[in-house]
């Protein structure tokens, strides 16, 4: 018995580090544009580091703008998005730029 809770402590441990190295990521669900014509477009980047310590709407702007696309708006900027169904959803920009 003994021998089995800490086998789970040590998996709750180690879960608990591998899920902390894996919020250092920050994810950026955006909406853009492009004139003449039209064009929008819903999409998803990854900066490094956690979404408090960077200007997310400046470095997604400048991402965006590197090939003639307008940010128009931050939706969500968080580590914690379900990046499978994104995947799905975003189909060419997802994780694009």
């Amino acid at each position: 018995m003994l021998f089995k809770l800490i086998k789970i402590s040590l998996a709750l441990c180690f879960a608990t580090f591998f899920s902390a190295a894996y919020a250092n990521e920050c994810f950026v669900l955006y909406k853009a544009k492009k004139d003449n014509p039209l064009k929008l477009h819903l999409g998803l980047i990854q900066i490094n580091g956690q979404c408090s310590d960077h200007d997310v709407e400046g470095i997604t702007s400048k991402r965006l703008s590197s090939t003639g696309w307008k940010l128009l708006q931050i939706v969500t900027a968080s580590g914690n998005i379900d990046t499978k169904k994104m995947e799905s959803d975003l189909g060419d920009y997802f994780l694009k730029y």
